[in-house]
This record gives C-alpha cells, structure tokens and sequence, in this order.
C-alpha cells in the first residue's frame, strides 16, 4: 500500500486509515457492488466510483466494516464533479478499523491504478502461475494413480491449508469409501475434523447458503468457532458442493486461486461418480439375484458382506418414488455420506438394502420427497431372508399407500404381528381360506374378494353390495356360503378375527390387499 500510495502520477490521497498502510495489496478489484465482500478472499484494494456509494451514512458504515472484515487491503473512491465530501464519522470510523481509505482524482481511471498495482505483483503473478501449474499436476499425478497420497492431501500440502468438501446442507462429501459422519464430524478427502469443529462448519454453512438464497456468490465466509473464519466455493458438481478451506494463511491464496481448486475438486468428485455408478450397476445386479434366490448361500453372504453391508443391521425398503430419475439422486446422496447401498428398480418400485438407521432413512426420505410410499421390513438378519424380507416390503409398502407419512413398518400393524414369519402365514391361510381358495379356483368365483370387502365395510350388507355392485341379497348369499366352506360364523368375534387375520396374511403372501 505505501509503495502504491508513493506512485506520483497516481495521485493518490490516502484520506484515513494510516495504520493499515503496510498491507499488502495482491489485486486492485473495481465494484460498485453493496456486498463485494462475497467476491473478496482478502488483500483486494476495491476501488469505487464515489457516485455510487450507498445513500445513508449507517449504510456507508456498514460498507466499510464489512470490507475491513473481509481483509480487503483498502478502499478507494474515485472522485467526479457529483461526489460529496465525505463525512467525518466515515473517515473515523477507517482511523478506528485501520482500513486505508484513499481518494484518486477524476483524471486517474481505475484501470491505471489496476495496472500498477499488477505491474508491482508480476512477481507474484510468476508465483501464482507456478502454484496453478503444480495443481493441474497434482489431478493429472492421481488420475495417473503416480501417488499413494489423494488428491485433496496434494493440494492441502500446496495450499498450506486444510480442505473439506460438504453439500449445501453441510455434511461432509465422502469419497471412496474414507467415512465420514455429517452430524459429527469425521473424515473426508484427507482431512480429520472433530465433532465440535464439524457441527459448527456445518451449521454454518446451511446458514450461509440460506442467507445467499440458495444462489452460492463466488466466496461464502462461514464461521469455523473459536473467532476463525472459512472460506467457501462452490465446486462445479452435478451435485451442490462446496470447497471449504480451513486455516488459511492471509494472502497466500486468493479467489482466482480457489475456482482452480474447485475445478480439480470437480475433476475428482466426476471420477469418483464414475466408480460409483459402475458398483450401482452391479449392486442391482447382486440384489435381483438375492431377491430371486439364484445364488448359493456361500457366494451370496460373501458379495454381501463386500458391499459393506451388514445383513443383521439392515431392512429392505420397497419405494414407489416420484419418477424414474430420483434413484440416481438417492444413489448419490447415499454415496456422498459414506453410506453402503443396494438398489434396484422394478416396474415403479424401487428395492432398498440400507443400514437401519436414521440417517439412511432421513436421505431416502429427503431425495424421494414427501409424497413417495415407503414399506420397509423387519431386520434382514441374514441374505437369505431378502426374499421373505421382499414381500415383508411390498406388504407395509401397500399400507404406506393411506398411511400417515406414507411410511410403514412390516409387523406395526397388530394383525400381522401376530404371525412369526412367512411361513406360519402360509399355515393360517390354509386352515382359514384353503377351502374357499379351491372353491373359487373351481368355479371362477371370488367368495375370498367379497369376504375382504364385507369385512372392510363392517359387515354391512348394503355397503358391500354397492362396494361390489350386487344386490344385498346376493352378498348375504355369498357370506352363508363362505360359512358352509370355512366352518366359521360370521357373527362370532373368534371366527372373525381368525378370518381377517388369514386375509391379511394371504395379501402379505400375495403382495397386494384384498377388497
């Protein structure tokens, strides 16, 4: 800055601020933006038609905070026959602050003063070009698979820095298997943060994306506790993805510096997306032989266990989604937090293996929107239950259909808790239905459809007649004959419940409800 300031055809007046005089300028930024700070890394001199400043002192006092708070190197205001004196209280408050606060005449332009203060850093800009050069190489030495060491841990050792990748909620952006934990911290692309510091980064960011509107600026400053601040880009991602950089040193990177950095982060999240769409490929493929049961138990527990997936831990979940696209985004929000997955999509539903655990629920849930219908079923407890464990989902996924959150469990609903497993259904729609199953199969009837319809219209002759549209007559002839088939009668609460119980069976059985 004084170097600048002694530059004689500049004409530069420095009008308050003195203490900050030794800054070091890296890059002279012309704006007449109100918020510029969202394009500053630090050590910007921002130069600014004196016209344009905004209208009310609070409004200029606050301009000049923020630039001071950004760690702008000063800022000068370009004088014209309709620029104002300035007020007292501004050039107090840039005594006050330390921020050079200078005054350029009408005859000068900005780009002059750009000039000299790019001429004085061609030096740096050798420098700068040189860094550049070294990150480039760092992408092309991991695409190569020349070092053991990632990506990201090259570029941290360049930067004399700490990088993390999060989405626009925060949570760490996991890669190739490194967990990570977004509620808790963890490890992400070479870099350890503790909980605290992980909860705080990502409070922070969901804050600043929030206050940007969604729309990213070209810097977010985020709080990362104890008094320090980050900064933020964004990462041009099929996903939103922020670079945030931690414990930077002032001046030795700057925002040219960080979109180079954004762009080999890009390079390496769009390899890694291709390694994990090829392991999506052939979990689907793992899951339909499961589902199936084509594999022997040896060969199916091992590719299980490969997955990453403990069979004890996990529930099959049967989704009836918003369209045929969301699966690739529920496999990248899955992958993005380090979480193990099978998928595959049949007809209009989708087949999950996820852990039981919130967090995977809480992503499929937010990636298949509000209105998706999820059946889930119990504990797997081993691979090859996932048949069993299928028509468990397809069951509760019926149920999601009119249920509360269109969300349920196999086994929640009293009726069906009742039966152990599969097979004790089997047993209880033989002994209830087995004779009205065959008596329709004989006769082309339906005695088992009208019974589920009385039933579900409270045994009222009326209400099913119109449900199934036949004369009242018909139906109560239709329920004497299912008395005569069953054994049971209709009017005894035990034979009843012994029949709902069969028919609730049987749709588990089956896939599908009878009414």
């Amino acid at each position: 800055m004084a170097d600048l300031l002694a530059v004689p055809r500049l004409r530069l007046t420095l009008l308050a601020g003195a203490a900050g005089r030794d800054r070091r300028i890296t890059w002279a930024h012309p704006s007449d933006l109100d918020h510029p700070w969202d394009w500053l890394t630090g050590g910007e001199l921002v130069m600014r038609n004196g016209e344009t400043l905004p209208p009310g002192l609070p409004e200029r006092l606050g301009y000049l905070r923020r630039l001071a708070e950004t760690g702008a190197a000063g800022l000068i205001i370009g004088a014209d026959p309709r620029t104002e004196q300035l007020p007292a209280e501004l050039l107090d408050a840039a005594d006050e602050l330390g921020f050079p606060l200078l005054w350029v005449p009408y005859g000068i332009g900005f780009a002059t003063v750009a000039r000299a203060v790019a001429d004085a850093n061609s030096r740096a800009d050798a420098a700068r070009l040189a860094r550049t050069e070294r990150i480039y190489q760092a992408v092309r030495d991991s695409l190569g698979g020349r070092t053991r060491r990632g990506l990201m841990a090259l570029l941290e050792r360049e930067l004399r820095c700490r990088l993390l990748l999060v989405d626009a909620t925060g949570a760490p952006v996991v890669l190739d298997g490194v967990a990570a934990d977004s509620a808790a911290g963890g490890t992400a692309m070479g870099t350890t943060i503790g909980t605290e510091m992980g909860t705080v980064i990502g409070a922070a960011v969901r804050a600043a994306v929030a206050e940007a509107g969604g729309a990213i600026p070209g810097v977010l400053r985020i709080g990362a506790g104890g008094g320090s601040v980050a900064l933020a880009v964004e990462v041009p991602a099929e996903e939103p993805t922020l670079l945030v950089v931690l414990d930077m040193q002032p001046g030795w990177v700057d925002a040219a510096l960080l979109q180079h950095v954004a762009t080999a982060a890009a390079v390496e999240i769009a390899g890694w997306s291709m390694r994990r769409g090829y392991e999506r490929r052939m979990g689907a493929e793992l899951l339909s032989q499961l589902l199936d049961d084509q594999l022997d138990a040896g060969p199916a527990e091992l590719r299980f266990t490969a997955t990453g997936l403990a069979a004890a831990d996990c529930v099959l979940l049967a989704v009836r989604g918003p369209g045929p696209d969301w699966e690739r985004e529920l496999h990248l929000g899955l992958s993005r937090r380090g979480l193990p997955y099978l998928l595959l999509s049949r007809g209009d539903v989708l087949y999950a293996v996820l852990p039981d655990r919130p967090a995977a629920l809480e992503v499929l849930r937010h990636r298949a929107g509000p209105e998706a219908a999820i059946g889930i079923s119990v504990p797997l407890g081993g691979v090859r239950r996932l048949p069993a464990a299928r028509r468990e989902a397809d069951w509760a996924l019926t149920v999601a259909e009119t249920a509360p959150g269109r969300l349920a469990r196999y086994g929640d609903q009293v009726s069906l808790a009742l039966l152990r497993d599969l097979d004790e259904a089997r047993v209880v729609v033989d002994r209830a239905l087995g004779a009205l199953l065959e008596y329709d199969r004989a006769h082309g009837s339906d005695l088992v459809g009208s019974l589920a319809t009385f039933l579900s219209c409270q045994r009222s002759w009326q209400r099913t007649g119109r449900a199934l549209g036949v004369h009242k007559q018909t139906v109560l002839y239709r329920m004497r004959r299912v008395e005569q088939l069953t054994g049971r009668v209709l009017a005894e609460t035990a034979d009843l419940a012994e029949l709902w119980v069969a028919l609730q069976a049987r749709s588990l059985l089956t896939g599908r409800p009878d009414r």
